[in-house]
């Protein structure tokens, strides 16, 4: 994949291209089948097809208290775009004088002198530009003066929903991974590095892996999951839990993954939780046997669910 810099890169100038233009979060259903149709039509049209998106999404740069939580990491976001076979990435690095860039100006400063762009192809609720200079609608009076066309999608549909970021969001903030899966077209996943705990879980005969997750990334609402665990291209099933050790006093918000039926040392080893199901919220427990019952009942639900 060839990746531009559309701020400072001073030799871009690609020609005869068609340009969808989003922040791509989570490349779930609806944006694959918007890149489906730039790929069939730079074919049936003979352009380059070019996707511009943002470092950094711009909720978080304008409203950096809100603690914006992404669905992937840069590096995710560019390997699924890429699976869908584009080869040309423009990256826009946002920044509050970017965001008062209207549509147009947007358009007649980036799109067309750096992109060389022919074709602008527009989700179904696809908008950029400035909200407070919104000219956004003037973009078809646009195209007709400086000559290039614009065609549209149409919403993806599943489970009675129009396919989006925020939908997603929304199914995972309640725990409901089974449902974010249904939009995004896989598993959702997290990855981090297996870090030093507290060695609470291998006392009760659940050793944990201890992850520090990719800061940016939502997690899941608290609870406890069946997961699949991909450590060194392996897949395992594995039993989650996000959140606090309330049955042991501990606040801490932490992410442990036992991995079920795995041996191996895992100190310092990336691994990337697939989740699959969420089995259960968090409670406090009466004594430490007690939650162990209700772990072995978990670890056989996390078994059947995501048994690999």
């Amino acid at each position: 994949m060839n990746i531009h810099n559309i701020n400072n890169d001073s030799s871009l100038s690609l020609t005869d291209t068609i340009v969808t233009v989003g922040m791509f979060d989570g490349v779930h259903a609806g944006h694959r089948q918007l890149l489906g149709m730039l790929m069939h039509e730079s074919a049936s049209r003979g352009l380059k097809p070019v996707v511009v998106t943002f470092d950094r999404h711009p909720r978080r740069v304008l409203h950096p208290e809100t603690n914006f939580g992404m669905l992937t990491t840069t590096e995710e976001r560019m390997d699924l775009i890429g699976a869908c076979g584009v080869e040309d990435v423009a990256v826009v690095h946002f920044t509050t004088e970017m965001a008062q860039l209207t549509a147009c100006q947007f358009v007649e400063r980036c799109l067309l002198p750096r992109l060389g762009m022919k074709v602008l192809l527009l989700g179904y609720d696809n908008q950029f530009g400035s909200k407070s200079g919104n000219d956004f609608d003037l973009l078809p009076q646009l195209a007709e003066r400086l000559r290039f066309d614009i065609c549209s999608d149409e919403a993806v549909v599943i489970d009675g929903l129009e396919v989006s970021s925020t939908k997603v969001r929304e199914r995972l903030k309640r725990g409901d991974v089974r449902g974010a899966a249904l939009l995004l077209g896989r598993q959702y996943s997290v990855g981090g590095t297996v870090v030093q705990g507290r060695h609470v879980g291998r006392t009760m005969g659940f050793p944990t892996a201890n992850l520090d997750c990719d800061d940016e990334k939502l997690l899941p609402a608290e609870g406890v999951y069946a997961a699949r665990a991909v450590v060194e291209g392996r897949r395992t099933a594995a039993m989650v839990n996000i959140g606090r050790k309330p049955t042991f006093g501990i606040d801490d918000m932490t992410v442990e993954a036992h991995l079920i039926d795995f041996e191996g040392d895992l100190y310092g080893k990336r691994i990337v939780l697939e989740f699959v199901e969420r089995l259960r919220g968090t409670g406090c427990y009466a004594t430490p046997e007690e939650l162990g019952r209700q772990l072995q009942h978990d670890r056989e639900e996390a078994r059947r669910w995501a048994g690999c």
